[in-house]
């Protein structure tokens, strides 16, 4: 008897290869919370321009807001609208940029900058949120009273509202009703090609 021709097996078990069909996957929410908050930023020239663009509006209209507080009788809230919009855009704008510079550098990589940018992400749809929700009072604050108001200060009128500022009233809002509507068509257009 040769002893190399005998294989001894002391495993009592049969080896087997097991694959596993099951996959498994994660979703990173950060992305897409980030993403929801506008802070995933891909092109920096288009960011730099946007923040501007929505800078300057918004002072614009904390100006118009500021100095015309009392020039709308028929309407006190007309005013406060613009305000109050502006302040927490403002904010808005502030957290956006932080998020930003802090995304880009890649400084959410670490926990403190993640939880940064994190943070400021949900504050962002938080303030955003509230925005949506004043738009729609300063809406009906504004067009209830469309057929009422009247320009003309000689008329001691309790139906007054200087012109410029419901007029850049309405200008605003309708541009913050068209304005997203056509950025998310502009971001999405590549999907109909």
């Amino acid at each position: 008897m040769d002893l190399n021709s005998i294989a001894l097996d002391l495993n009592p078990f049969p080896t087997a290869e097991i694959q596993s069909p099951i996959r498994t996957e994660t979703t990173d929410y950060s992305r897409i919370l980030r993403r929801i908050a506008g802070i995933n930023t891909s092109s920096i020239p288009c960011v730099v321009v946007c923040i501007a663009f929505d800078l300057i509006f918004t002072l614009i209209t904390l100006v118009v807001g500021a100095s015309n507080i009392s020039a709308c009788p028929i309407e006190h809230r007309i005013p406060i609208y613009l305000i109050v919009s502006s302040v927490v855009n403002l904010v808005s704008i502030f957290f956006t940029i932080v998020a930003c510079i802090l995304h880009r550098k890649e400084k959410d990589d670490n926990i403190i900058g993640f939880f940064c940018v994190i943070s400021s992400a949900i504050i962002i749809i938080i303030l955003q949120l509230f925005i949506f929700i004043w738009l729609i009072l300063g809406t009906v604050w504004l067009f209830s009273i469309f057929n009422q108001v009247e320009y003309d200060p000689q008329l001691n009128s309790t139906n007054y509202c200087q012109s410029a500022l419901y007029k850049y009233t309405m200008i605003s809002i309708i541009l913050q009703y068209i304005i997203p509507i056509v950025m998310c068509c502009c971001k999405n257009a590549s999907i109909f090609q």
